[in-house]
């Protein structure tokens, strides 16, 4: 018996002609533009999201411009497009959609934002954290905190490590054409009515259920992604797509996975019998993008998926660096950071070196490399004024010992160091200062804000992460909370080394006024 749903490998199955077709190599068609060799059951999302010569339009058509080119020509036609200083053809970015928007820069111009995320964290996308009053996005005005960023100038962001989307932001285009996605604040919504469907499926020989599967990547739960022509379960016609699956057979799916899913279905004699639930929220991005990879490799019958190497995993350590000095001479150092910083509450830091001083000529420090005492005095928990008072007061001492931490990122060349996101992250514990603030849920419930991580997280035991701050939710009213958080406690609960479930579970049930202890990482400036 023949089917479309992957099952887990200690399990024989057969494959149809058409499944076998499915992981077949196949060269994209628009050969001069692209060379990507891909499975061909990934072709249809390549096309869509990604490919360089695939036909599209300027985003300025509903103006009356007539462009329909290759996807890599788009960029060089806007700064021509006739329509393209027409202040009336600004898209707006709608909640729960899909937006493209371009911003016009100068040369000297910054976006102006700072990032968190990217595929190489439990985030998975890029996000804006913050946005700064002089850049060009704040100037633009469309873009506010919590916006997914999709794509950039053509530049596929979904699939991007945080140091590759960081590159691609930073690149200088006149034009900067932006691909993101809101999402809806639940007090916005209209009021949706859930429905609870159970729907029952009779197997036949030589037919194929022909149900795709897949999971969000910001939560659990198994969704019901397309439905193969032909199939079954297409011609019964009562399963739809973004369906939520709840139990298959009587066994509660609600947390599972797809091999699970998988597992249950392939095993079922006759009939297979699926609850679900349904609503009429759009497809976000999480299901949407999930066709360019882990639903090629479920097509493919693969769950043998490598799990992702995240940095988060590492810590970097402290040493003592000793020295002397001339009394007479400074360290030849500057810093930055401190509590209460322009950009929060960090350890104090090195941004740079004078190669002529002492600190230069031992060679044993770097920007980036974070300072934790000075002949023992403390360096931690204090202002950056404060911290550079107690640097003065050895000046004149002639041995002198640094406690550092060994930053993960430095600059060799002139100019300043700035750390990213990701530096901060891989800070021990010493290194983190808890931030406490309390919201109140709004009238619908929600507190306006997103999670991923977990301890069953796919990058391995991780905290439990804000991924996203909703706008004009309790949330984003506060201000305090910023995407990239790490969430530590909740009220009286804590959240160290809990399930993503857990975390979820513990979130909506505690009431009234919600305190939370969060570890706060300034953003990736843009």
């Amino acid at each position: 018996m023949t089917m479309t749903l992957p099952r887990i490998n200690s399990l024989s199955v057969f494959l149809s002609p058409a499944r076998l077709l499915d992981k077949l190599l196949v060269v994209c068609p628009n050969v001069d533009y692209c060379e990507e060799v891909l499975p061909r059951s990934e072709l249809e999302a390549h096309l869509l999201h990604r490919c360089r010569g695939a036909v599209t339009r300027c985003i300025k058509s509903s103006l009356g411009c007539g462009f329909q080119g290759p996807r890599s020509a788009l960029q060089s036609h806007l700064w021509e497009c006739a329509f393209r200083d027409q202040a009336s053809g600004k898209n707006p970015v709608s909640e729960g959609e899909v937006s493209t928007i371009e911003i016009q820069r100068r040369e000297d111009d910054q976006l102006g934002i700072s990032i968190v995320g990217g595929c190489d964290t439990p985030l998975i996308c890029t996000v804006i954290q913050e946005i700064f009053p002089e850049g060009a996005v704040s100037q633009d005005g469309r873009l506010k905190p919590g916006d997914q960023i999709l794509e950039v100038n053509g530049d596929d962001l979904t699939q991007a490590s945080h140091y590759h989307a960081h590159q691609a932001l930073t690149n200088f285009l006149p034009v900067c054409r932006l691909t993101v996605y809101r999402e809806r604040a639940e007090d916005s919504r209209p009021i949706e009515k859930e429905e609870i469907l159970k729907i029952t499926l009779m197997k036949h020989k030589n037919r194929q259920l022909g149900i795709k599967l897949v999971g969000k990547r910001n939560g659990p739960g198994v969704y019901i992604l397309t439905l193969i022509t032909g199939s079954l379960a297409a011609s019964d016609g009562r399963l739809k797509p973004d369906d939520r699956v709840l139990e298959i057979n009587g066994q509660d799916i609600t947390y599972g996975t797809q091999e699970q899913a998988a597992h249950i279905i392939q095993t079922s004699p006759e009939r297979v019998q699926f609850v679900v639930s349904r609503t009429s929220r759009p497809q976000t991005p999480d299901l949407i993008r999930s066709t360019s990879s882990e639903m090629a490799k479920l097509g493919a019958f693969s769950f043998d998926l490598e799990a992702p190497v995240c940095p988060l995993l590492n810590v970097c350590k402290e040493r003592l660096v000793s020295f002397t000095k001339d009394p007479s001479e400074t360290l030849g150092i500057s810093i930055a950071g401190g509590l209460i910083s322009q950009r929060g509450d960090t350890p104090v830091y090195v941004t740079n070196i004078n190669q002529g001083g002492c600190i230069g000529r031992c060679r044993q420090v770097k920007k980036g490399d974070v300072l934790l005492s000075i002949n023992g005095a403390n360096l931690l928990g204090i202002t950056h004024a404060e911290a550079v008072q107690q640097i003065k007061l050895q000046a004149n001492v002639r041995n002198l010992t640094l406690k550092i931490i060994e930053g993960a990122e430095t600059l060799d060349g002139p100019g300043n160091f700035s750390p990213s996101w990701m530096f901060w992250l891989q800070m021990p514990k010493i290194c983190q200062t808890l931030k406490t603030l309390t919201l109140l849920r709004s009238p619908s419930g929600s507190l306006g804000f997103s999670i991923v991580g977990g301890s069953d997280s796919s990058h391995g035991s991780l905290p439990i992460f804000v991924k996203s701050v909703v706008p004009e939710t309790p949330a984003a009213k506060d201000g305090r909370l910023k995407c990239g958080d790490i969430l530590v406690s909740v009220n009286e609960h804590s959240l160290h080394q809990v399930t993503h479930a857990s975390a979820v579970e513990i979130l909506r049930q505690v009431d009234g006024a919600v305190t939370l202890s969060v570890i706060s990482w300034p953003g990736t400036v843009v």
